[in-house]
């Protein structure tokens, strides 16, 4: 590849994705994320949550509108990166050189409550990797709360400095069918058993805590969540009648889940968001989940990348060890992120704020009667 295709490529991904002087201040040839274009700036804060009874402890990530901030948040710890760095074959040291547009020392506008949008991550990734889909989010009025999951996840680096990682839930040697039945009793009896607990203490903090103390509109709740995240949401969803409506990108029932019945009726509002594979798999045909009546959509996002729901695209176009890939590539992620992010913010709008949603109404939805 020549210098001026690799010097094109370093432009897309800084200059151009500068394109808000909201943006935090960020060092000389950061990568720099997409803009959120929403009313407010962004917060964000990380705290532990125990439960005694489940002998569980989780890591909480979340974004939230602010009205100002001055000490710009990091991408993710140094120890996140060098694990992603591994997985990924990133360069090492990656999340120093990305820029975010998030601050750590805001404060959430004074006597205002925000619905909460809980964002739940796929397998052998973490939350950070969510961020343009969580900025947007908060950006646009939402608190966003996004639970690390292990050992589902990659990594959780605790504030007292002990780490969990991933590790399989279920057995490698097995074949598919016993497998998917470990996946889905994890799903249920884990994951989702995480998202209810989560929410119990959301609502504590909303009662107690000095900083969230009524800023969390509980009575407007939904969840997004991608790859075995989209698994874990659409059950929760299901099963927890604290949460509106759901989004899921990518994710997938599994053989054994569910006595095999498909679609999954949620009885609720769904975005299903998939990739061209997912959609075209002959087994499910994509459609593993359905919401209520009149307010089920599916859409089909351009390409089979299962990571494009995620900041990973973007990362890998700027910091992979691998070959650079072509210019045209890089770009056709923006617009898939951008895509994404703007459908679930008119979703999550319409649901919880009855919000006008053109783009997602413009949509073919799929009725099941």
């Amino acid at each position: 590849m020549t210098n001026a295709r690799i010097a094109a490529i370093c432009l897309l991904l800084t200059v151009l994705l500068l394109r808000s002087s909201n943006a935090a201040p960020c060092k000389s040839g950061s990568l720099v994320f997409p803009q959120a274009q929403g009313a407010y700036h962004v917060g964000t804060r990380t705290f532990v949550v125990a439960d005694a009874a489940r002998h569980r402890e989780l890591l909480v990530t979340a974004w939230f509108p602010t009205d100002s901030g001055t000490v710009p948040a990091p991408y993710m710890d140094a120890r996140t990166g060098a694990a992603l760095a591994q997985e990924w074959k990133l360069e090492t040291g990656f999340e120093q050189n990305v820029c975010t547009h998030a601050w750590i020392d805001s404060a959430m506008p004074h006597q205002k409550a925000f619905p909460v949008v809980l964002l739940e991550h796929g397998s052998g990734v973490v939350p950070s990797i969510y961020t343009t889909l969580a900025e947007g989010l908060a950006s646009n009025g939402f608190i966003v709360v996004a639970t690390n999951h292990p050992p589902d996840s990659l990594i959780a680096v605790f504030p007292d400095g002990h780490e969990m990682n991933f590790h399989p839930y279920w057995p490698e040697k097995a074949d598919r069918r016993t497998q998917g039945v470990a996946i889905g009793k994890f799903a249920e009896d884990v994951l989702v058993g995480d998202v209810r607990f989560v929410l119990d203490q959301l609502q504590q903090l909303n009662s107690h805590d000095d900083f969230w103390r009524g800023h969390l509109d509980l009575s407007r709740v939904a969840i997004v969540g991608h790859s075995m995240g989209g698994t874990t949401a659409a059950l929760a969803l299901k099963e927890d009648g604290r949460i509106r409506a759901g989004v899921n990108l990518d994710g997938s029932t599994y053989p054994g889940m569910n006595a095999d019945i498909r679609p999954i009726a949620l009885g609720k509002p769904l975005l299903f968001l998939e990739t061209e594979e997912h959609a075209n798999d002959p087994e499910t045909r994509g459609k593993e989940f359905v919401g209520s009546r009149e307010n089920t959509y599916y859409a089909v996002i351009g390409g089979n990348d299962h990571m494009a729901f995620t900041d990973a695209p973007l990362l890998k176009c700027r910091f992979s060890k691998d070959p650079t890939p072509e210019t045209d590539r890089c770009q056709g992620t923006l617009q898939s992120m951008e895509l994404t992010r703007s459908l679930v913010i008119e979703f999550v709008g319409k649901y919880l704020n009855e919000d006008l949603a053109p783009q997602l109404d413009s949509l073919v939805r799929i009725d099941r009667k």
